[in-house]
């Protein structure tokens, strides 16, 4: 199965290209399902199979989220998180080195075939025509939403948003500067008055981290402004400066989640081992090829993954932490004056468990200016926050910083939500190595597997400002670019075609997803722990 895209049916794109590219290599899925290294990494787009080896150190969404859809067709994923105009460029500049057609021992059926190859046959090629189908319907749906102005960037439409998030930062900071100051009035209940001051603008400025990340998620996706080097100093701005979370970083990390949603090897957002185990197939010691380890099941995870569904949210209060250092490693790792990272290739690391040898992927380095900007960025960010909650006390300064990172921590909450019990994949978008295969056709294509692996949120409009947009996140990973305004009435056009295909669509309400994700952390826990006494 591919893991960047659907595969489009061979028989009907092979006629509307044969008459124009009747001497053009023929290139088999098979084929391209080999070219998926560093060394040569092969794509296919729109019926066509491109070297996209070169790009690999020049990606702006890093090296990772192409490698993610190596050695497949990749068109849906490029279609979504890519304009037409950028496709349009960057694919006249990348080499094209064939056409892709269908394994004619995939499509043929002959007579001295068994019944039982007949039928895998068949169901392979109705699964083809049917994953076929899919694609063209979204991809009309994308044209639609083009002509129709979906994607056009309203800059001004986040003015209710920066007049919230500024009041909730300018308030929070009052209200903790107010409780420490000589004009906060004096009586029995001043320390009562004072904590109650102290916590409730600490909450403001949690509540202001976790808001105004749906600014720079937008940005990151290029949908404040539709200018990719405008977003990419508002993402700086906002993400670096205001949230100490490094854009860069975000982005290398954001994009895979997006080309290979819960996929086991390569999706970095569900990738916790040994502290979290989302799914039992993890404790098998798989390799991250974001992080480039083996997630292995060490001793301390065999005794504390039982009970994960205890210390789960706990964990998730202070994962801000945790993206802080991932910021800083990423900076330090993308450094422009270190050593010669020009190669996608990293080093070797060895599996000490089983013997397995991989190769993780290198770092590319930025440029001078962008990487200038990220580090002055995290440096206000940090030298801002240590000098206003010190100036608080010690202690006080401490507990306020701690209940801005627990409130903030709601963030972490919501993205966990719309992934963590629905299914999960061996490697990149599709049913073949899902726990089950609900939809019945062995495969899922990119759009489907948005579905299979993505639940959006239920709540009334007034509660939008509490989700940013990203409890329609079944839409948003369909269509990434669609700003967040428009997602409420694109569920519309997407059920029908989900519908369509008779394809499960999940909706519930945040608390009742809260529910059912930590019913599935403690029945995994569960289950490693039988495990672990086989």
């Amino acid at each position: 199965m591919g893991k960047g895209g659907c595969v489009i049916s061979v028989a009907n794109k092979a006629r509307k290209l044969a008459t124009t590219d009747e001497n053009i290599r023929k290139i088999t899925f098979s084929d391209l399902a080999e070219k998926n290294t560093v060394e040569e990494c092969w794509i296919a787009y729109e019926g066509y199979v491109y070297d996209a080896t070169h790009w690999l150190s020049k990606h702006p969404g890093g090296i990772r989220s192409i490698m993610s859809a190596a050695g497949s067709d990749a068109s849906s994923v490029m279609k979504s998180l890519h304009t037409p105009d950028t496709l349009k460029t960057y694919m006249r500049r990348t080499r094209k080195v064939g056409l892709l057609v269908e394994d004619s021992e995939t499509i043929s059926v002959t007579a001295l075939e068994s019944v039982e190859d007949k039928f895998k046959k068949t169901t392979k090629m109705a699964a083809l025509k049917r994953k076929a189908a899919i694609y063209k319907d979204f991809s009309d749906l994308n044209e639609k939403l083009i002509d129709e102005g979906w994607y056009e960037p309203k800059p001004f439409a986040y003015s209710a948003t920066i007049v919230r998030v500024v009041s909730m930062l300018v308030s929070g900071i009052s209200l903790m500067s107010y409780s420490q100051s000589d004009n906060f009035p004096s009586s029995e209940y001043s320390t009562m008055l004072k904590i109650v001051s102290l916590t409730l603008g600490a909450m403001l400025i949690g509540f202001f981290f976790q808001n105004v990340a749906f600014m720079g998620h937008d940005a990151g996706h290029g949908s404040i402004t539709g200018s990719f080097s405008i977003d990419s100093m508002i993402g700086i701005f906002i993400g670096n400066v205001f949230t100490g979370i490094d854009m860069g970083w975000w982005k290398s990390s954001h994009y895979v989640h997006h080309s290979a949603t819960n996929s086991l090897h390569d999706d970095p957002d569900i990738q916790h081992m040994p502290l979290l185990c989302l799914d039992e197939r993890m404790t098998d010691g798989r390799w991250s090829t974001y992080h480039g380890k083996f997630m292995l099941l060490d001793a301390v995870g065999r005794m504390v993954l039982p009970y994960q569904h205890f210390y789960f949210y706990p964990v998730l209060a202070v994962a801000r932490f945790n993206l802080y250092v991932q910021s800083i490693l990423y900076l330090l790792k993308t450094a422009p004056f270190c050593r010669d990272q020009s190669k996608a290739t990293g080093k070797s690391v060895l599996c000490e468990k089983t013997g397995e040898v991989k190769e993780t992927y290198a770092w590319p380095k930025q440029k001078l200016s962008m990487w200038s900007a990220s580090v002055i960025g995290l440096c206000i960010f940090h030298t801002s926050m240590i000098r206003f909650y010190s100036s608080l006390g010690f202690y006080t300064g401490i507990y306020c910083y701690l209940i801005t990172h627990v409130v903030a921590g709601l963030l972490h909450v919501q993205i966990m939500a719309s992934h963590l019990s629905m299914h999960y994949c061996e490697d990149g978008p599709g049913t073949v190595g899902a726990k089950s295969a609900p939809n019945g056709h062995n495969e899922a294509g990119y759009y489907e597997w948005q579905a299979l692996s993505t639940m959006d949120i239920s709540c009334p409009p007034w509660m939008d400002w509490f989700h940013g947009g990203l409890q329609f996140q079944l839409e948003h990973h369909l269509f990434p670019r669609v700003p967040k305004w428009n997602l409420r009435k694109l569920c519309v056009l997407t059920d029908e075609i989900f519908a369509k295909y008779d394809i499960p669509v999940v909706r519930m309400g945040f608390v009742e997803a809260n529910k059912v994700m930590l019913n599935h952390i403690a029945e995994v826990g569960q289950n490693v722990a039988k495990a672990k006494l086989d």
